[in-house]
């Protein structure tokens, strides 16, 4: 056998030379592409993240702004230095809607120009006297925001100079760093509840007024039940006595025939014009779960801004004062706004101004002489609250009884009424961002 040899020929392979090389640049050219593309995103991502830390710095600039002018709308924040216009005493929702009274502007010159409501006298802008300047939250990012106050679409401001929208929207634009911008709206309402007075005392029955009500306001023309409005002396057009069916109406038009009585005595009341809460028992009750919380809040904070009776109680009632149980009014002066769950007991010398909505029992006992005075509005309805097992579905009978002699009055009062329904802070209805 012979061994063959192969000798490796040199000349054959020049066609393969540098082709490390360019496998080098290739791959190179790749690394260099990974490498930028990693460095690409690597800077979006912080821009991003830069990017969204100021969009939520410009959030909390809005979301401060709504809380400051709601501060505002609740009486909570003073004035600016500046005097203000003739007859305005504080902030209310025509105020705060109104330029020459929401900007700075004391006695209409030298003031804010600014041709829309922005609050400038009630919040402080860097200079509230110079349109386009903002409340600044913080300098480390600046973070600032401005508002805007109008009526919601669709909304009228009264043509009564004295009163109040019942809605006010509230725009707030929320700057951050890097031009960042967010804007948040909220509708503000001005009572906490349907303020809808229907009658001086309107009495919830149970339907067809099966079984009836239990009724009786004294035999006396010295016992006087007016729907005049005793804080303007006009007449308002309204029954003394509200019902919600015809067979209650005959028994107070017939019974309160004997007393001093406004005319018309008694009337059945109109759907529309009963209350929200009061137009099905279960209405009534998250009416009186949510006047309970607002009076546990009320009575915790410091200083307090409510009374909260979870195990019933009596004496002369002030401000917002929810009694879960029976209440006893002694004799004397009582104001505000009265919720009883139970029974409640007053005398012929008890005075009260503002509301009184006895809610649950649905009893009031007005007994003994004297020539006590109830100035305001006044609700009785019978109803479960808590729930029963099962719930009702429909109200039960009303009770009320006045046993006394003496010159007793219960008027309506269109003023009482008001200051009762301003203890309650505003709520908010809602809250958007846009």
């Amino acid at each position: 056998m012979y061994q063959v040899q192969s000798t490796p020929d040199p000349g054959s392979r020049a066609n393969e030379r540098g082709a490390a090389l360019v496998i080098s640049l290739l791959v190179a050219m790749v690394l260099l592409v990974a490498g930028g593309a990693l460095i690409l995103v690597t800077s979006m991502s912080a821009a991003n993240a830069i990017d969204a830390t100021a969009e939520t710095q410009a959030y909390y600039g809005a979301e401060a702004g709504l809380q400051a002018a709601l501060n505002a709308l609740r009486g909570n924040a003073s004035p600016t230095a500046s005097s203000m216009s003739v007859g305005m005493t504080h902030i209310n929702f025509r105020n705060a809607v109104e330029p020459p009274n929401s900007n700075d502007c004391p006695s209409g010159t030298g003031g804010d120009p600014t041709t829309w409501a922005r609050l400038s006298r009630w919040l402080p802008y860097s200079n509230p006297r110079n349109a386009g300047t903002r409340v600044t939250v913080g300098t480390n990012p600046t973070v600032e925001y401005d508002v805007v106050v109008s009526l919601p679409p669709g909304d009228v401001l009264p043509l009564d100079p004295n009163a109040e929208p019942i809605r006010l929207l509230v725009q707030s634009t929320g700057y951050g760093p890097n031009g960042a911008t967010k804007k948040m709206s909220m509708i503000v309402a001005r009572n906490a509840f349907d303020p809808t007075v229907p009658a001086m005392m309107t009495l919830i029955g149970a339907p067809g007024g099966i079984p009836p009500m239990d009724f009786s306001s004294g035999n006396s023309n010295n016992h006087v039940y007016s729907s005049d409005d005793h804080a303007t002396g006009l007449s308002t057009g309204l029954p003394a006595f509200g019902t919600t069916n015809d067979a209650d109406r005959l028994i107070a038009d017939l019974d309160s025939a004997d007393n001093t009585t406004t005319t018309p005595r008694a009337s059945v009341l109109a759907g529309s014009n009963i209350p929200t809460y009061l137009r099905t028992p279960a209405d009534a009750r998250a009416f009186l779960d949510y006047m309970q919380k607002l009076a546990i809040d009320g009575a915790n904070a410091s200083p307090a801004t409510a009374t909260y009776l979870p195990n019933g109680g009596g004496g002369n009632p002030t401000g917002f004062t929810f009694c879960k149980g029976d209440y006893d009014m002694g004799s004397g002066a009582g104001s505000g706004l009265l919720i009883v769950t139970g029974e409640l007991t007053t005398t012929g010398g008890t005075d009260f101004n503002g509301l009184i909505l006895v809610i649950g029992t649905g009893y009031v006992n007005r007994d003994g002489g004297g020539g006590g005075a109830f100035y305001g509005g006044n609700f009785v309805a019978a109803v479960d609250w808590p729930a029963a097992s099962p719930a009702w579905t429909s109200f039960g009978s009303p009770f009320f009884n006045f046993n006394g002699a003496g010159n007793a009055t219960m008027q309506y009062d269109s003023a009482a009424v008001a200051a009762a329904l301003k203890l309650l802070p505003p709520p908010v209805v809602g809250v958007s961002e846009y």
